[in-house]
């Protein structure tokens, strides 16, 4: 029987598309062997998926609805393996894992985009069935005894979606500080180096890697020159000294307590329609953690999140 087309569809071509855009962006702390298995995973699951929908005659999908359904495949594959890697679960449970994953997704998906329902609500639903049936998927694994509650702990404690989202945050924090270099930008980047050239060689490259490629080259070089005291001015190095001061990034080990008390006090004195208007479009648990941060217990959301949460309001609240 012939295969069945769906017009602009090539599961092929989409899953190999799909398997190098993963292997460009596995973490710099997974192995060559493990990054195979994660590029070949996705590969695979969505293969999978785009075939079954191109065989399925009950269903009457386009390349739009058959491309998200099998988008999402590829991007949970993508992270659950990540995070069965970094929780150091067996190389011989992880694929029976992620085939229930995948499996879960399909279905969910595939029966949102019927109904038609907005990409916009379909993120969320499907990543609430993503973590149900991971959670289920290793605790009927340990039930088994062939995973011990540690091992359990140490997968669902790994987000690597919400890892790369911190990110891209502050990918793009530091995009929209380097739009352009203008002058009063290059004497706060002269002014910074002036401060911190002197700090250890650690903290001025966790410094350096806050900004865009060309700024983040300014500043090295300012903080290179031997002269640089004598070339700045004093007065101006204090003004923009002064400005910038907001920017530093925060500590690291900043309390989730002391995230959540700075979120309430932006909300409290920030228009109400500007904050709805910026999270609208956001996941429900960022939305809920920033309307109802008074009320958010610690683990709601990891904290490295709720920092970078913090940092994006503190930057975008006129």
């Amino acid at each position: 029987m012939a295969e069945r087309k769906i017009e602009g569809f090539d599961h092929k071509e989409f899953a190999k598309n799909l398997a190098s855009q993963a292997s460009q962006v596995v973490p710099q702390d997974i192995g060559p062997e493990d990054k195979k298995f994660v590029v070949d995973i996705v590969y695979k699951f969505c293969f999978l998926s785009g075939d079954a929908l191109v065989k399925d005659e009950t269903i009457n999908l386009d390349n739009a609805q058959a491309s998200l359904v099998t988008q999402f495949i590829g991007e949970w594959s993508f992270h659950k393996s990540i995070d069965l890697i970094r929780s150091k679960i067996d190389p011989s449970l992880r694929e029976g894992i992620l085939q229930r994953v995948a499996f879960t997704v399909f279905e969910i998906a595939k029966q949102a985009v019927i109904k038609r329902m907005p990409q916009e609500q379909i993120i969320p639903l499907v990543e609430h069935h993503v973590n149900v049936c991971f959670k289920q998927a290793l605790d009927d694994l340990k039930k088994k005894g062939v995973l011990d509650e540690t091992a359990e702990q140490n997968a669902l404690n790994q987000s690597n979606i919400d890892a790369m989202a911190q990110v891209e945050a502050e990918k793009e924090a530091a995009q929209e500080v380097g739009a352009g270099i203008s002058d009063a930008k290059i004497l706060k980047l002269a002014s910074l180096a002036l401060l911190i050239k002197n700090f250890p060689e650690k903290k001025i490259n966790a410094i350096l890697n806050k900004f865009n490629p060309p700024e983040r080259e300014v500043l090295f070089q300012y903080i290179s020159m031997d002269d640089l005291a004598s070339k700045v001015d004093k007065k101006i190095t204090q003004r923009c000294l002064s400005e910038i001061k907001q920017a530093l990034p925060e500590p690291v080990n900043m309390s989730y307590e002391r995230v959540c008390k700075k979120v309430c006090k932006i909300v409290k004195n920030s228009d109400k329609e500007e904050i709805s208007n910026m999270i609208r479009n956001e996941r429900p648990n960022i939305r809920e953690f920033i309307l109802n941060t008074k009320n958010s217990q610690e683990g709601a959301i990891p904290a490295r999140v709720a920092g970078v949460i913090c940092k994006y309001l503190e930057e975008n609240i006129k």
